[in-house]
């Protein structure tokens, strides 16, 4: 039961988290000899997590050696469409966020520990300097996270699995950004209606996608209820919209079910998460499944 709760980031899990998977990065022309971490890390001066919503996790700090220097800014989180992990999208230069340079972190080499009065903090075994001669991508693109030649160049160079995501679950063709998720519509069972939208993203000590905070009602952001819906009762989507592709939500959740009195509700008070009892009363609402089984498997 313990390990089941450790999964939706209920505070049993104590310190940092160090993903297994990475190896030396081999030197080259330019380029640093890297040394990542590979064994898990219990960091006494780490704070227990909170709820793990993936908008706080982007107001996080990337630090160099002994966490001594800031060197970058936590900008996203790759996702695929079943929820994985797969890169951590960190930022440097630039002025207020803006003509920085972005940098794609493979997530399996990524040490990130919740750091209390100080957030999430992302701690890459390099300093600034190193960091400088990452390979980049242009704003906004993910192109390049789909070219063999550069994904290769990009985790030799952080010293990651050559093969890729190893966690078994990945799935790459279908990757975008966490914050791309922010206000998508959710379109409810049967049609095309948007039902709501999506609020917030709720992670497990992997990293991995496993509640959206879906909102409805209210005006000007006042008056708003919300909804935890599990993540394996959603699909992604895509479609054009005036020249550009936006993320699209479908859930298999009707209107009224959703936006019933009886719908387990958060509005706001995201420590309900940390209950046992109403996690368990949002699946048994949802009826929380397997991705993939009815009909919700992700569209190519």
């Amino acid at each position: 039961m313990i390990a089941f709760w450790n999964r939706l980031g209920i505070p049993v899990m104590i310190g940092g988290l160090a993903l297994s998977g990475g190896v030396n990065a081999q030197e080259g022309e330019g380029q640093p000899a890297l040394t990542t971490r590979t064994d898990a890390i219990a960091d006494a001066e780490t704070a227990i997590a909170p709820v793990r919503r993936v908008s706080e996790l982007f107001k996080g700090e990337v630090r160099g050696p002994g966490d001594e220097e800031k060197i970058a800014s936590i900008k996203d989180l790759i996702l695929d469409g079943q929820g994985a992990p797969h890169y951590v999208l960190i930022t440097r230069g630039g002025v207020a966020g803006l003509g920085g340079e972005t940098i794609a972190v493979p997530f399996e080499v990524a040490r990130l520990t919740y750091v209390e009065d100080g957030g999430w903090r992302l701690t890459l075994e390099m300093t600034g300097e190193q960091l400088a001669q990452a390979p980049t991508l242009e704003e906004g693109s993910l192109a390049p996270l789909r070219d063999r030649s550069w994904l290769q160049a990009n985790r030799q160079f952080f010293g990651a699995n050559p093969a890729g995501n190893d966690s078994g679950t990945g799935d790459e063709s279908f990757l975008f950004r966490a914050s791309a998720l922010k206000d998508a519509q959710v379109r409810g069972a049967g049609g095309d209606e948007s039902i709501a939208n999506v609020d917030d993203l709720l992670l497990d000590d992997d990293f991995r996608a496993t509640f959206a905070i879906l909102g409805f009602g209210g005006i000007a952001g006042l008056g708003k209820e919300q909804v935890p819906v599990p993540f394996d009762r959603l699909r992604l989507d895509s479609e054009e919209d005036g020249g550009r592709s936006v993320l699209i939500v479908r859930s298999d959740t009707t209107k009224e079910r959703l936006q019933s009195e009886t719908a387990p509700r958060l509005d706001g008070e995201y420590n309900r998460m940390l209950d046992p009892t109403f996690v368990e009363r949002v699946r048994e609402y949802f009826g929380a499944i397997d991705p993939g089984a009815a009909g919700l498997e992700r569209r190519p």
